[in-house]
């Protein structure tokens, strides 16, 4: 009995050595495998905390945002009232416009081949009515109504005071339309007022200004400050990147290469 608990004490002093061995070896070996994760966790801390670097800004470039649209408005402008007249005038039909000028068309026409039909033989009014007819009507379209009517009177005057001479029959058609012109004229002026003159001496009238509204598609382009192409030098390298702001002359740049912001406060 003492041998056999004598042998089994020191077996079990044996095993308990061997145990302690084997652990031993186990701890070591798990150490040993923890020990590079613990290394590099403790290096990322370390870089995590180190200080921002100053580095250099190359060039900042800025770059605009644009944006565009367009609308259909109206808007109210002053404009010289000769020039809403010129608009108004031209805005008519071509026969509302020109109902004057083709009545005196008519009225001279006709007058033409009566005059001639009265005063010519058949066969000089056969040879020379169409021509005389179309002649007369140019030229009531050019004088008027008033024009017509004052060749007749002016000619009819100068025949009877002139005994029936021609040439001064004919300055009598001639004086009649003209002051016939004037006179219509004056009772029924244009439309439009004629431009004023550009000479030195013309006078000068004096110019009035209407409202008017004016409607057209308005385009309106804004443009915005969007980024910023930065270029900096960091563990002599070059990098660009864009920032939504100027960072002026330096950077501040963090170990892992992250920016970080400006290295210095704006005052702007």
């Amino acid at each position: 009995m003492l041998n056999f608990a004598a042998t089994h004490l020191q077996f079990s002093g044996s095993g308990g050595l061997l145990c302690r061995r084997a652990f031993a070896g186990c701890l070591g070996t798990l150490m040993g495998y923890l020990s590079p994760a613990w290394g590099q966790t403790s290096t990322d801390a370390a870089i995590a905390d180190a200080a921002p670097v100053t580095v250099p800004v190359i060039f900042v470039q800025a770059t605009l945002g644009k944006q565009q649209s367009a609308a259909h408005v109206c808007w109210e402008v002053l404009i010289p009232e000769r020039q809403l007249l010129i608009r108004q005038e031209n805005a008519k039909p071509w026969l509302l416009k020109n109902v004057a000028a083709l009545t005196g068309s008519v009225m001279g026409g006709v007058t033409a081949g009566l005059v001639l039909k009265r005063h010519a033989k058949a066969a000089v009014f056969k040879r020379w009515g169409v021509p005389v007819i179309v002649g007369g009507a140019g030229a009531g379209f050019l004088l008027g109504p008033g024009g017509v009517v004052g060749a007749v009177l002016g000619g009819g005057l100068a025949e009877i005071l002139g005994k029936q001479k021609r040439p001064i029959t004919l300055g009598g058609v001639i004086g009649g339309a003209m002051a016939g012109k004037a006179v219509w004229d004056m009772v029924f002026p244009p439309a439009v007022p004629p431009a004023p003159g550009t000479e030195p001496d013309d006078d000068i009238p004096v110019e009035v200004f209407l409202r008017d509204e004016v409607c057209g598609k308005k385009i309106d382009i804004a443009y915005t400050q969007s980024m910023y192409r930065v270029s900096y030098r960091f563990n002599d390298e070059e990098f660009t990147t864009d920032l939504p702001y100027d960072p002026g002359d330096a950077l501040l740049i963090g170990a892992t290469g992250d920016i970080k912001g400006p290295a210095r406060i704006r005052l702007d």
